[in-house]
């Protein structure tokens, strides 16, 4: 199933899905193509090559020559970010999403021992021309630029906790203990207090300041004046203070460059606020997760052809690896990092409500498999609920079911039916459900079966 390589001519030897196409081959400097065409019915193969820099100039020339060879598909690995370029060159002069096509580089990879840019091309184009390719999700340019600036803020957002953990850290080299007193040592009441230490204040000063900003009525700290100046006794001494002052500043700066790209995103998702109101429907995803999920995925779900492809995209999906008839390991797939971290602390979130159907799922699996695989596997749900909530344009409602209850009520029947595998010998307990008097009996371990009956 290949293109048959001979000194003077090449034969087309498989039956191709697509009559011409071409292969790209993406640098960040270089630009290699090769235009493949063979007439149904012949076994000849016309080929003609490419090559170029990667500068606008040079993308739209090449752009140009695509158009009037008239290539119906046309397919390019996704390179880090260089393809991007290309792929809205492409767009400019009128090719579609079906025929450009993006594929992950490890799906089509040559094979060893004879790689080269040109032979990458043509490979390339010999995958397009049997469409024996699995195209990657890539949504309009609108959605592109969107998910690149969401991106941004979440890198700001990451940075900001790095540098938060490091000011932290240098806090503690100097002997002060302040997430002793503080939860969040960024909050309103400890910021301010925080600040005084380090600009210098200590003795009666910070204590006077300590006092006054605790005696404010917004906010609330658990910890009295007291306890909170002996956990900020530090050596003021040290030389230190001068990178956490650093550290300090950096945060500020990255505090400001937060508010306004967050902003910024909102005024661009105006006119989706409506996907928004859908998404905040899912208990769990607050504003700033449906931004994120929107970003990431636009308002169009139709290139995934099921959802369990959806949830694989992702980075969600149980994975399969059977061998001779053992499974191992079923672990999430690689996917998307930044939805994936979206959802699980979504799941995290959900975990800790009070009540709720998706609060009682976490639940179980928390006690089925422990915290972190239940997060997982609830963001999975998540993923799923998504799916179906952009899909059909419908809110999230939910349908109560006890899960919890039933996973309990069956831990219980395995508790005393154990009992009787270690020799103990116990009565029948009924259990009444205190929601619709319904009493369930667990026969003795002593009996090898069990029932549930209603009892008037």
């Amino acid at each position: 199933m290949s293109v048959a390589h001979k000194k003077r001519e090449n034969l087309a030897t498989f039956h191709a899905l697509h009559r011409s196409a071409i292969g790209i081959d993406v640098h960040s400097n270089l630009i290699v193509a090769t235009y493949q065409n063979c007439e149904y019915g012949s076994s000849s193969l016309f080929n003609e090559n490419w090559g170029s820099g990667a500068s606008k100039p040079e993308l739209d020339a090449f752009a140009n020559w695509c158009k009037e060879k008239g290539a119906e598909v046309l397919i390019m690995e996704s390179t880090g970010v260089y393809w991007q370029s290309l792929y809205e060159a492409l767009e400019n002069v009128g090719f579609t999403n079906k025929q450009i096509v993006v594929v992950n580089a490890r799906d089509v990879k040559n094979k060893r021992g004879s790689k080269t840019d040109l032979a990458d091309a043509i490979h390339l184009a010999e995958v397009a021309r049997q469409g024996t390719y699995r195209a990657s999700f890539v949504p309009a340019k609108e959605f592109r630029q969107l998910r690149c600036l969401w991106r941004s803020f979440f890198t700001l957002k990451i940075s900001r906790k790095k540098f938060l953990n490091i000011m932290h850290k240098q806090l503690c080299q100097v002997g002060c203990r302040a997430s002793s007193v503080f939860s969040d040592i960024r909050g309103k009441k400890a910021t301010k207090i925080i600040d005084c230490l380090i600009n210098g204040e200590h003795g009666e000063t910070l204590y006077n300041h300590i006092i006054e900003i605790t005696s404010c009525k917004k906010g609330k700290l658990k910890a009295k004046p007291q306890q909170i100046y002996d956990a900020l006794q530090a050596d003021m001494e040290s030389e230190v203070w001068f990178a956490i002052r650093q550290n300090l500043n950096h945060i500020k700066y990255l505090d400001v460059q937060i508010v306004e790209a967050e902003a910024n995103l909102r005024d661009k998702l105006k006119p989706y606020e409506h996907l928004m109101k859908l998404l905040t429907s899912i208990p769990g995803i607050k504003d700033i997760t449906a931004m994120g999920i929107i970003c990431e995925l636009g308002d169009d779900l139709s290139q995934f052809t099921s959802i369990r492809r959806f949830c694989k995209w992702i980075g969600l999906a149980p994975g399969n690896n059977e061998s001779a008839g053992k499974k191992y390991s079923g672990r999430t797939t690689p996917g998307n990092k930044y939805l994936k971290v979206l959802l699980v602390e979504a799941a995290s979130g959900i975990g800790l409500m009070k009540n709720g159907f998706l609060h009682e799922v976490h639940q179980r699996f928390k006690e089925r498999r422990g915290t972190k695989k239940a997060n997982v596997a609830l963001a999975h749900k998540l993923c799923r609920i998504i799916f179906s909530v952009l899909t059909h344009r419908t809110p999230y409602q939910e349908q109560y079911k006890p899960v919890l209850k039933e996973h309990r009520f069956c831990k219980a029947v395995q508790a005393v039916a154990g009992l009787r595998e270690v020799g103990y010998i116990c009565d029948d307990i009924e259990v009444q459900d205190s929601t619709n008097g319904y009493v369930m009996k667990i026969f003795g371990a002593n009996k090898r079966r069990r029932s549930a009956s209603l009892q008037t």
